[in-house]
């Protein structure tokens, strides 16, 4: 009888699940179509799809299926929850919900959702109950003098041009109310609007001040001012409160400036050639021809210009300060002149070219021996060495606006370069700052040519060599002092006569250091992808033998209880996620922040490119997850970023690009090596160092090969934004 009993119940619930399995529809996604409109044409409530395809809550894609469920099984969010298009009454906030989706879902924005409900200002909960009445206005907050409200588009940099402050004033001044994105509805303080009052032994700075204008204005050293307000040695911020101790103020208005000067944002344009202004009269000007080692602030100081007058008479000027150009200068001006018939010079394979030079006792250089101490403690600024650039461009071509421009309507992949060569640019100005000593010289690329023969004065040289065309051979050096070769992106093959220094990481190089952190852990390895083999398994497999790989169909859903049958209760589960998909990724992450209670998850990627775009994916999910991922840049490292940034657009006029940070960052760290007190042979592989965007970690893989194994490898902390993690 307990057989039959026993039969007649396994009956029972395999026909409940048979019909379980069947209640629902699948739905192939239409252009155009959103989850709410998909209900209305099957009859069923939004929140039963968002039930069956967790993912659909954030965003959905033509071509993939949602699950819609049989109309006669949906029962709504809740028997009180009402719906309408106008109005949502009593609806009870779920686990993993946000503001964001919510506003979203029901097509309000958060201040209006937060207006309604005063309940989920400080925090969102499971089981918060929601009302929210469209026809109610929404209340726009009104910002008090001198604070500016956050709406939807803005950013740091429009509301610091908008305002007419620098992004740096800006982020001094909402220090304690900046998180890693700029929110909508937060309250920013605009510093020039903030009345402060001051004493006399305090000084509040202003716009325009620099820390060696302010040192001679009230008597002191670079070093005394330094001492006295620690909190400017990294950079001179408009809004920051300093410490003088001295109530005999003069002022002097005709203090120049330093290197580190509090500058206004100026409008992002393209690099384009600048219009002398109208107003200077080229009757009282002759041409001059610039002299090796002469710089943009000697030349304004030798013309009893300002920079801005001499490069908008010279708008070549903006782009590098080469020796042998010709350009107008007073008369009057010492120095070699010629007449305008005469001829610049022919174009020769290589050209030298003199670059800027800093001779201000305050240099933003410094900022970045804090993390270089072992390069910086052992510089040579006697001997000199040889900097190199492999380019498509000669020294005429690349100093011309003109000429640039033609190249780039010839080919717009030649703005790469130009990018490049500004970072570079910025760098060495660095670099003859802290009185380095170096000639640098162009090759122009020729793919007829085979071999390069250098005939150089120096015992230690630099090729640098961005972005060659793979199809490109790279020539053979003949060479009477020994060379290294810089590979930015150009994949070149090393050979007898060149040794290659590859600068850039490579994928292989994040996904390793990513994989030999987790096998240190002593984990529970679980590989999620969506495909039958996951695009790295034999990496995987050979630092993790023990990984399990699981399968997840187009829209990220698991197979009945697969998940829950790999993850481990009593051990950290790190689950490696190898997908380029986004409703992928939502629909895994959202199964895996529902097994929290009960498992110790962290999510991993194994490469940085993985990462969707924030307006895709929430980094919230990140932060609960505890996402793991290598990065070739440090996200944290914002002091020297800004630096740099601030510098090249006080050159440029525009923001740097991705190929304009490589050009600072390869061309610093290689000037600082080559410039080392020791031998050739130990040039490159003997020190680890840290620029503002990349770690530099070369390691020898081949006879001729070293490979820069310098990765960040970070992790979202719900708490604190972000870590770095020790490997």
């Amino acid at each position: 009888m307990g057989k039959y009993f026993t039969l007649i119940l396994v009956l029972v619930l395999c026909s409940k699940l048979s019909v379980a399995q069947q209640s629902y529809t699948e739905h192939t996604i239409q252009k155009g179509e959103s989850v709410y409109k998909i209900s209305r044409q099957y009859g069923v409530h939004v929140n039963a799809i968002f039930e069956l395809n967790p993912g659909s809550r954030d965003v959905i894609y033509a071509g993939n299926v949602l699950r819609i469920p049989n109309s006669s099984n949906t029962t709504g969010t809740s028997s009180n929850t009402v719906i309408t298009e106008n109005k949502i009454s009593n609806y009870i906030v779920k686990r993993g919900e946000t503001k964001i989706g919510l506003s979203r879902r029901f097509g309000v924005s958060i201040t209006m959702l937060e207006q309604q409900n005063p309940h989920i200002v400080s925090m969102l909960q499971a089981d918060h109950v929601i009302n929210v009445d469209k026809s109610i206005e929404e209340i726009k907050p009104v910002a008090k003098e001198g604070e500016h409200y956050v709406v939807k588009g803005e950013t740091l940099w429009g509301i610091a041009r908008e305002n007419g402050i620098s992004v740096a004033q800006l982020e001094a001044a909402n220090s304690d109310r900046l998180s890693e994105f700029l929110q909508i509805g937060q309250t920013l303080i605009i510093p020039d609007k903030v009345s402060i009052d001051t004493s006399s032994d305090e000084y509040i700075v202003q716009r325009g001040d620099t820390k060696f204008s302010l040192a001679k204005r009230f008597n002191m050293s670079i070093s005394e001012l330094e001492s006295k307000n620690p909190h400017t040695v990294p950079m001179l911020m408009a809004g920051h409160r300093l410490k003088i101790n001295d109530s005999e103020i003069g002022f002097d208005p005709e203090a120049p400036s330093d290197a580190i000067e509090v500058t206004e944002m100026t409008e992002v344009t393209d690099v384009t050639e600048t219009k002398p202004d109208s107003s200077l009269s080229t009757t009282n000007y002759k041409n001059y021809v610039i002299e090796p080692k002469e710089t943009l602030f000697s030349l304004s100081q030798k013309a009893g210009m300002t920079i801005e007058e001499l490069t908008n008479l010279n708008p070549k000027l903006l782009t590098a300060v080469i020796a042998g150009d010709i350009i107008k200068m007073p008369i009057g001006v010492s120095g070699t002149t010629v007449n305008t018939s005469s001829s610049a010079g022919t174009n020769d394979t290589t050209d030298t070219v003199a670059t800027a030079d800093s001779n201000n006792e305050d240099s933003t250089t410094k900022i970045y021996s804090n993390k270089n101490e072992v390069l910086f403690a052992n510089l040579d600024t006697e001997t000199s060495n040889g900097i190199y650039f492999y380019t498509p461009f000669s020294r005429q071509e690349l100093s011309s606006p003109e000429e640039r421009q033609k190249m780039i309507s010839i080919n717009s992949e030649f703005q790469k370069y130009i990018d490049f060569f500004q970072g570079s640019q910025v760098a060495i100005d660095s670099a003859k700052a802290l009185n380095l000593n170096f000639d640098v010289t162009l090759i122009k690329k020729n793919i007829a040519k085979s071999n390069i023969t250098i005939e150089s004065p120096h015992n230690k040289n630099a090729i640098l060599v961005p972005f060659s065309d793979t199809s490109t051979t790279f020539p053979s050096i003949d060479s009477n002092a020994p060379i290294s070769i810089i590979d930015i992106e150009s994949n070149i093959e090393s050979s007898d006569s060149i040794t290659v220094y590859k600068s850039i990481p490579s994928e292989t190089t994040q996904i390793t250091k990513t994989l030999n952190y987790l096998a240190q852990k002593n984990s529970n390895v679980i590989v999620i992808s969506d495909l039958d083999e996951a695009r790295h398994k034999d990496l995987i497999s050979n630092a993790l033998p023990e990984a399990k790989f699981l399968k997840v169909d187009n829209a990220g859903f698991f197979k009945s209880d697969a998940l829950e049958k790999v993850l481990n209760k009593n051990r950290l589960n790190h689950i490696v996620f190898d997908s380029d998909k986004t409703i992928v990724l939502l629909n895994t992450t959202t199964a895996l922040m529902g097994k929290l209670s009960n498992h110790n998850i962290q999510l991993v990627m194994l490469e940085s490119s993985l990462l969707p775009k924030q307006s895709e994916v929430s980094d919230m999910r990140y932060r609960i997850l505890q996402l793991i991922f290598p990065s070739t840049s440090n996200p944290q490292n914002k002091i020297d970023i800004t630096d740099f940034e601030n510098k090249y657009e006080d050159l440029y006029s525009a923001k740097p690009t991705r190929h304009a940070i490589l050009g600072f960052n390869v061309t610093f760290d290689i000037l600082l090596r080559i410039s080392q007190d020791s031998s050739p042979d130990n040039l490159l592989n003997t020190t680890r160092s840290e620029q503002p965007h990349l770690k530099f970690d070369y390691q020898k893989t081949t006879d001729k090969t070293f490979l820069n194994t310098g990765i960040y490898l970070m992790q979202y902390n719900s708490n604190e934004g972000m870590t770095e993690l020790q490997q």
